[in-house]
């Protein structure tokens, strides 16, 4: 049924004994490694997961403490699927407003269990209506990631704007955790929230692409926030490309919430898909309901 309904085939869970800082911190190794910086040049650390190791302290100090990187101020960032890019657009402010040179965006999620969860629900119900309430804890993957972000080298690279919007009337559509004095499962009314969010961001397009004085043939890649096969052909019609220049992560890794994004982007840079010059358009989504949208001219070599 799942791969039937959402296209996902595969996802990766990690082990119980992993903690969320220990994926961040795993990722945030690489990135540093593949950029040539030390930690003790990182003047930020956000952290953007919706798992956290604990509700106090941050996450992004016990990142901060295993990388060593004392001279970052550390802090945590949380909304939903959208979490990391509004790491993002944080970090970029803080750059652009000489706060920060370099910045640390990590994120991870022990999704599954919320998957689990889900499991143990539907095992004493044959309900249909709970079925589909519950399907979306069904879909989620499990994952670390991390961008490091630094100044422009000019005008015409890197992060060109962003567009945001968040519509609390959609906050009912999915919702988990600790709800009115009660832990829950994932709920989610997936057909709605995919069916707002498309909506959202496709009027946000436009409007966006006019500011980025953009054309849709010249994007070399869209990246955004994947919950299923089918969301592919909508972003394609209402941005008016083809699936073609569309990574696909849902296949074989699942929703993994607020790492789709960076693991994507991850993607098509190990395996060259993106060559400096060539434009990238990001398109973000979370429960709640925050919808984005983010151009960048690739320029990390």
């Amino acid at each position: 049924w799942l791969e039937r309904t959402t296209g996902i085939q595969e996802r990766r869970f990690a082990s119980e004994d992993m903690l969320p800082s220990d994926m961040a911190t795993a990722a945030a190794r690489e990135a540093l490694d593949m950029a040539n910086i030390e930690a003790s040049e990182v003047d930020a650390i956000i952290f953007t997961g919706v798992d956290r190791d604990y509700l106090e302290p941050s996450t992004a100090h016990i990142v901060q403490d295993n990388l060593g990187a004392y001279n970052a101020v550390a802090f945590d960032v949380t909304n939903a699927c959208h979490g990391f890019m509004n790491g993002i657009h944080l970090m970029d402010s803080l750059i652009a407003t000489g706060q920060v040179r370099r910045g640390l965006i990590v994120t991870a999620e022990h999704a599954h269990r919320m998957t689990n969860r889900a499991i143990t629900a539907l095992k004493s119900s044959q309900d249909r209506e709970l079925f589909l309430k519950l399907a979306g804890g069904l879909t989620l993957g499990d994952a670390g990631a991390s961008m490091i972000l630094g100044p422009k080298l000019g005008p015409d690279s890197g992060f060109m704007g962003f567009m945001i919007q968040s519509q609390g009337q959609y906050s009912h559509l999915c919702v988990c955790g600790n709800y009115r004095g009660q832990d829950t499962a994932l709920e989610t009314d997936m057909s709605e929230i995919v069916s707002q969010g498309i909506r959202l961001l496709g009027a946000m397009y436009k409007q966006f692409m006019a500011k980025l004085k953009w054309r849709p043939e010249e994007i070399s890649k869209f990246v955004h926030h994947q919950v299923g096969l089918k969301v592919f052909k909508q972003h394609a019609r209402y941005a008016g490309i083809s699936t073609d220049i569309m990574p696909n992560t849902i296949t074989t890794l699942g929703n993994l919430v607020t790492a789709n994004i960076p693991i994507a982007l991850y993607n098509i840079m190990i395996n060259k898909e993106i060559h400096n010059g060539e434009k990238i358009f990001v398109a973000g989504a979370g429960s709640g309901l925050t919808v984005s949208q983010s151009g960048i001219i690739w320029d990390a070599a």
